[in-house]
């Protein structure tokens, strides 16, 4: 039996309540197979869409432009299909919001949609670049694609380990927003 306590306020011996105990937060299961390999292959959209930003790069090192060009096909396809990007990006939003899917999935759909959408800044100021010295617009090129593989290779790394990618300024931030805490 609980100890009688001095209330100063009753005035009078009441019994303690016992404490409820604390809820247990448990940690998020790691992801399945399955969901790292989805959230994986959607950042296959920044890819295909950012690729162009990379010509000056595969020029410079063979070793990147090898590999960059056996994915040419695959990115000649995509840029060749009307509307394919604008259709695959509505496709990917629209993942976001299914309920069904976790919550892991969902947010790096929405961190590779954002990540493509960053990709849109520079191409919509690309005319306006053409201003610049050769060499200035080769190194604005540059840093976006840069940028651009960082964020997916530093994704698919966190993925491979089961890990939330969302270390991404500004980016993660928004991307974890817009799907909500559930």
């Amino acid at each position: 039996a609980p100890e009688p306590v001095r209330s100063a306020v009753l005035r009078s011996d009441c019994p303690a309540l016992p404490r409820a105990a604390a809820p247990i937060m448990r940690a998020a299961a790691p992801p399945d197979a399955a969901d790292r390999a989805v959230s994986a292959a959607v950042y296959i959209l920044p890819i295909l869409d950012g690729f162009v930003f990379g010509s000056n790069i595969y020029a410079t090192f063979p070793l990147v432009g090898s590999a960059a060009y056996k994915l040419l096909p695959l990115v000649n396809t995509f840029q060749n299909v009307p509307f394919a990007g604008l259709i695959l990006f509505i496709g990917l939003s629209t993942f976001t919001r299914k309920e069904g899917l976790s919550r892991y999935v969902r947010f790096n759909i929405q961190q590779a949609l954002l990540t493509d959408i960053a990709l849109i800044i520079p191409t919509v100021f690309g005319g306006a670049g053409r201003m610049f010295p050769l060499e200035l617009q080769a190194m604005g090129s540059n840093f976006v694609w840069y940028a651009m593989v960082t964020i997916v290779c530093y994704s698919w790394v966190q993925i491979a380990q089961g890990k939330s990618p969302d270390g991404v300024p500004v980016i993660s931030e928004a991307a974890a927003i817009q799907i909500g805490p559930l």
